[in-house]
């Protein structure tokens, strides 16, 4: 599914993502910090911080609060959360993102 925001979106909203075991394979419980990168429609690739919440062993809550300038390339976003377990690092499946234009095409 493609979450959809516009273009400029700030610190009154967020991206929410929630993580199952199907997505990385792990003890969710056992993750002990995430980010998410974030590759933009120009292709640049961007770290955006994640807070958990909600989190056990199957399910783990991850949200990013917007800045503005996060979101001003308009267009399709692949986002990839990056969780920390004892292990290593583990990747989950990519999302999307649509930074939409807020004044129409």
């Amino acid at each position: 599914m493609t979450v959809r925001v516009y273009s400029g979106a700030g610190p009154a909203e967020a991206y929410v993502l929630n993580v199952t075991p199907g997505d990385t394979g792990v003890d969710l419980s056992t993750v002990t910090a995430a980010s998410l990168s974030v590759q933009l429609q120009d292709g640049t690739v961007a770290t955006w911080t994640a807070t958990r919440s909600n989190q056990t062993a199957t399910t783990l809550k991850l949200t990013h609060t917007f800045a503005a300038a996060e979101t001003a390339q308009i267009g399709t976003y692949r986002i990839v959360a990056n969780l920390t377990v004892p292990a290593g690092t583990v990747r989950c499946l990519p999302r999307r993102l649509a930074v939409l234009n807020p004044y129409g095409d």
